[in-house]
């Protein structure tokens, strides 16, 4: 929900150049501390790549530090994101059964996550949110394998083949598309909010 929409900006071009950015990835039920803090350094290097000076931040037991609200390097946008388990299917009879038939009958998990985003400027004021959803489901199986790997082979295209990462590399190029996206209406909604002054990034230089 949400990942597939068209997106206008190139995450490879600098849309954040001059900008401060604070991101703050949140752990919980799903997102354990170490995972959280590799979703940040992640997000770190996408948006530095797009000309941000990038802080991060993995909150301890929901609490904030606060730099996004005082001293003098406040950032222009505050980014928070919260992951959530919506639903998990991982049948232990069908595992058994791909283990009595030698995988030839696959093994099926699936899970689906909610990632949820809100973006504010440094005194707090919300500028955009959203709720991005995704739907993994991975067969686990020697027939799945080999089929997939002689049609990826022979007949599909390089965008549609199955095999490999290629499903961890579609999500983040989406994901990413997305959050990017999301960054910029922001960004543009507080310059517009200021009725188009100056940033203060801007007139430091």
């Amino acid at each position: 929900m949400s990942l597939q929409r068209p997106v206008i900006i190139d995450p490879q071009v600098t849309n954040f150049e001059g900008q401060r950015l604070l991101l703050r990835c949140v752990p919980g039920d799903y997102l354990g501390p170490a995972d959280a803090q590799l979703l940040c350094r992640r997000l770190r290097t996408l948006f530095t790549t797009q000309g941000a000076q990038v802080e991060v931040e993995v909150p301890h037991g929901g609490r904030t530090s606060g730099r996004g609200e005082e001293g003098a390097a406040r950032p222009d946008l505050i980014i928070d994101l919260r992951s959530r388990l919506l639903h998990t299917d991982n049948s232990p009879l069908l595992w058994i059964l791909s283990g009595l038939t030698l995988t030839l009958v696959p093994a099926i998990t699936e899970y689906s996550f909610s990632q949820d985003v809100t973006i504010r400027d440094a005194s707090g004021f919300l500028l955009a949110s959203d709720n991005l959803q995704a739907r993994f489901v991975r067969y686990s199986g020697f027939s799945v394998w080999a089929v997939n790997g002689v049609l990826d082979l022979l007949v599909r295209s390089e965008a549609e083949k199955l095999g490999g990462d290629t499903a961890n590399r579609d999500f983040s190029r989406d994901f990413y598309g997305q959050l990017s996206q999301l960054a910029f209406n922001a960004h543009t909604r507080s310059v517009v909010m200021r009725g188009f002054e100056l940033e203060p990034s801007s007139r430091t230089k």
